[in-house]
C-alpha cells in the first residue's frame, strides 16, 4: 500500500487555501507524515524593468519573501494554531520553483488548491496545468472549498490498446496499478465510495462500418466491436483483480469498489460519469501510451481536466522525468 511521508503543501495566506491545508494535515495525520507549507513570489516583468540594479532587485525581491513569509507564518498560526510545519517562500516562475523543491526535497505529494477560474467556466488554471504536466510525485488539486473528506472517488484507467507502446504498454499497465493504489489509499481513510471507470472505444470501427472505402460487411464491424470490448473488458477485470492481490481480500471487501465501463471517449465519457456517480476525486494518469521520458500530458487529460468541477489526483508513472528544469 502506497504511504506519503514528506507532503509539499502550496498555500496563499488566504481563505482560498484553507482546503489544502486541511486535507494536507488530514493526510499527514493518515500516514505520520511531515508538512511543509510553501507559498510563491513571482517578480514580473515591470518589476524588472522598475529594478534595473541587480543590488537593488535582490535587495525587494529578499524584503518581499521576507513580508510574505512573516504573512504566511501568521495564517497558518491563526488558522491552525497546532500545527508546527515549516515555511518556505519560492522566488521565481511558481511551478518550475515547486518542481525544484520536489527533487531537491524528495517530496511525495503536493497538495494545492485550484486556481480560481470560475470566470472561465473552468476549475484548472494555467499554473495547476503547467504542474500536472511536469509534477514528477502525486499532485492533488483542491476544489476550492472542499475541506472535507472525500466520499466518492473515481479511479481512471485506460484498458484500450489502440497503439503499440513502445516498451509493450508497461508503461501504461504500471500507470493503471498506480491509479489504483492511490485510489484506495484516498478511499481507505474514511467510508468513501470507490468507483472505476474504464472507457472503451473500437479504434477504426466508424471508417469500418461507414467508410467510403470500406467493404467489411456489418457482421464483422459487430465482430470486431464485441471482440474490442470484450477484450477492454478483460484487461480491467483482471486490473481489478491485481488490485484485490495487492490489498488482500479484507480490505477490498471493505473498498468494495463499484466498476464501470462505457464505450465512447474518454474526453467525453469521465466527465458525464464524475457528475452521474457525484465523484468529488477523480484520481488519473496523466501521462500515457509512451515509453518516453518527460513525455508529459495527452490531449485526452487535458480535455478531461478542463470540463470537471471536482478535485483531481494526478499520477505519474514511474520513469517519469520531468522537462520543467530545462525551460
Amino acid at each position: 500500500m502506497k504511504r506519503f511521508n514528506n507532503i509539499l503543501c502550496l498555500v496563499e495566506p488566504d481563505i482560498s487555501s484553507e482546503a489544502a491545508l486541511d486535507q494536507a494535515i488530514r493526510i499527514a495525520n493518515d500516514h505520520q507524515a511531515t508538512i511543509t507549507i510553501a507559498s510563491t513570489l513571482n517578480p514580473t516583468g515591470i518589476f524588472h524593468r522598475i529594478f534595473k540594479n541587480q543590488k537593488e532587485r535582490n535587495e525587494t525581491i529578499s524584503e518581499s519573501a521576507k513580508i510574505k513569509r512573516n504573512a504566511t507564518e501568521k495564517w497558518v498560526k491563526l488558522y491552525k494554531p497546532e500545527l508546527k510545519a515549516d515555511v518556505e517562500i519560492y522566488t521565481g516562475i511558481g511551478f518550475i520553483e515547486i518542481v525544484k523543491s520536489v527533487l531537491e526535497n524528495q517530496y511525495d505529494l503536493v497538495v494545492k488548491c485550484a486556481n480560481d477560474m470560475d470566470w472561465l467556466d473552468r476549475l484548472f488554471g494555467n499554473e495547476d496545468m503547467h504542474l500536472m504536466r511536469r509534477c514528477p510525485c502525486p499532485l492533488l488539486i483542491l476544489k476550492p472549498g472542499h475541506n472535507e473528506v472525500f466520499k466518492n472517488v473515481l479511479a481512471t484507467v485506460d484498458v484500450n490498446d489502440d497503439f503499440t507502446e513502445l516498451d509493450e504498454n508497461r508503461v501504461q499497465d504500471g500507470l493503471n496499478e498506480k491509479v489504483l493504489e492511490y485510489s484506495a489509499v484516498f478511499s481507505l481513510a474514511e467510508l468513501t465510495e470507490l468507483h472505476i471507470g474504464s472507457v472503451w472505444e473500437a479504434y477504426g470501427e466508424d471508417f469500418l462500418r461507414y467508410g467510403a472505402f470500406s467493404h467489411v460487411s456489418e457482421e464483422k464491424a459487430d465482430l470486431y466491436e464485441e471482440q474490442a470490448q470484450r477484450a477492454c473488458s478483460d484487461r480491467l477485470k483482471f486490473l481489478v483483480t491485481e488490485m484485490s492481490k495487492q490489498l488482500g481480500k479484507d480490505t477490498i471487501n471493505f473498498l468494495h469498489p463499484k466498476v464501470h465501463l462505457v464505450k465512447g471517449l474518454p474526453a467525453k465519457e469521465i466527465p458525464l460519469m464524475a457528475k452521474q456517480y457525484g465523484v468529488d476525486l477523480i484520481v488519473m494518469g496523466t501521462v500515457a501510451r509512451t515509453g518516453i521520458p518527460g513525455f508529459i500530458i495527452g490531449n485526452t487529460a487535458e480535455y478531461i481536466l478542463e470540463q470537471v468541477q471536482c478535485s483531481v489526483l494526478a499520477i505519474k508513472p514511474d520513469g517519469f522525468k520531468t522537462p520543467a528544469l530545462k525551460m
